[in-house]
């Protein structure tokens, strides 16, 4: 496990810790979700998949009584700011850094554009930016809590972070984060203990929800055979495998059994 890799562990466990009053509201999402899978539920996977630094939460529109926001919280904490106009102070994003100063990660808030931005706001505050993901609700309405560090924390089933990962990865402007989204993918068809089953799960969605079209679409726009450019984006996110001579086919074959399933 690389020094880097140890020092994000630690920034993310920080910033659960200071937002602790405020995590019943909110969702991790993003690249920390696999791992937090593959240590908190799955337990004794090979591979832990963290390809990314930022920290992401997603927040929706709920009854929130706090006096405090997570923008103030933030701020009283001395966290640092990146600001997204060089000639405003709002927003900004907030960054968090570990005692030394040697380390530090983005942490950003998503929702989805429907959810009345003034009660996000109850929970944000105004100062902080918010990103809007379209079908974002999807995941804050389908979460499973898992014990971290002694804190109850919210995180997307399994089901649901994989059919919006493939809902929403052909929207990413950046190739890198998009290789990154099928990565995650992969990696939770491949580890999961129930990975038949989740697949299962995946394919009811495609089935039952209306967004499942355009899945079904994207399925076949990258997965329609092993040379498609989806297996060879996991191969190049996933790099040399210990386990699995062929990542390429590998991937193609997990992918396919779904893409195949949700067409009949």
């Amino acid at each position: 496990m690389s020094k880097e890799f140890q020092s994000n562990n630690k920034l993310l466990i920080k910033v659960i810790n200071d937002l602790s009053d405020f995590l019943p509201y909110l969702v991790i999402v993003g690249g920390w979700v696999p791992y937090i899978y593959a240590k908190y539920i799955w337990k004794n996977v090979p591979n832990m998949a963290v390809t990314t630094g930022d920290i992401d939460f997603g927040v929706g529109a709920q009854d929130f009584k706090g006096k405090d926001t997570v923008s103030s919280r933030v701020q009283k904490l001395g966290y640092g700011e990146r600001h997204v106009s060089m000639d405003r102070p709002f927003p900004f994003v907030p960054i968090v850094k570990d005692t030394a100063g040697d380390a530090k990660a983005e942490v950003e808030f998503i929702t989805d554009p429907k959810e009345p931005r003034d009660l996000v706001n109850k929970i944000m505050g105004t100062a902080i930016k918010i990103n809007e993901i379209k079908h974002f609700s999807l995941l804050l309405g389908s979460v499973v809590t898992v014990k971290m560090d002694d804190r109850d924390v919210q995180i997307p089933t399994e089901d649901m972070f994989t059919f919006h990962k493939l809902l929403t990865f052909i929207d990413r402007q950046n190739m890198e984060k998009l290789r990154k989204d099928l990565y995650y993918v992969y990696y939770m068809l491949r580890f999961s203990p129930q990975g038949a089953q989740l697949a299962d799960d995946v394919v009811a969605l495609i089935k039952k929800l209306k967004e499942g079209k355009k899945v079904k679409q994207n399925l076949v726009e990258y997965f329609s055979s092993v040379d498609s450019k989806g297996p060879l984006y996991v191969e190049q996110e996933n790099g040399p495998d210990t386990y699995i001579d062929n990542v390429r086919e590998d991937a193609f074959d997990k992918f396919s059994v779904i893409r195949r399933r949700a067409e009949s």
